[in-house]
């Protein structure tokens, strides 16, 4: 069962993709901001040995995510594409969340997403800027119940 679900909300993106949506890239201030910004936001999970990154299939998910697997020694080619966290279905993450095994699920997805994630789980309301980070300790094992472990805001782009 899962012990820690770790959300993250993309960083800073393009308005506009070279072929839509899904191929918004972040900003060239975006990738600066989360490479200054994620090293001492991600350092509580560098002691963790179990942790697996959930990604969205959408470019500005994927360069946010290999940002934060860099801080902690984790191959991009390890990520588990997850198209819930794009088409943003609660019900389906949660159903895959459960049927996931041990250790800690670092998410990287969209808003309104993360957000209503967060607030399903913990009853937080806490706004989930470009880059932000939300650690949550699922009580039990029980993938919809949870307890805010830590918040820290992204970074301003």
């Amino acid at each position: 069962m899962v012990e820690r679900l770790v959300l993250v909300r993309h960083g800073d993106a393009e308005f506009y993709g070279p072929d839509g949506d899904e191929s918004r890239r972040l900003t060239k201030r975006g990738k600066k901001a989360l490479k200054k910004a994620y090293p001492q936001m991600f350092a509580a999970l560098k002691q963790l040995d179990d942790v697996t990154f959930w990604v969205s299939p959408a470019e500005r998910a994927l360069a946010t995510a290999e940002i934060a697997a860099d801080v902690l020694d984790i191959d991009p080619e390890d990520f588990d594409i997850h198209n819930s966290l794009y088409e943003q279905d609660d019900d389906e993450f949660l159903a895959e969340l459960d049927a996931e095994g041990e250790g800690t699920v670092v998410v990287v997805g969209h808003i309104p997403f993360v957000h209503r994630i967060l607030w399903e789980l913990t009853g937080e309301d806490i706004p989930f800027t470009k880059g932000s980070v939300a650690s949550v300790a699922l009580e039990d094992g029980d993938v919809r119940h949870g307890r805010l472990e830590w918040f820290a805001e992204g970074p301003e782009a």
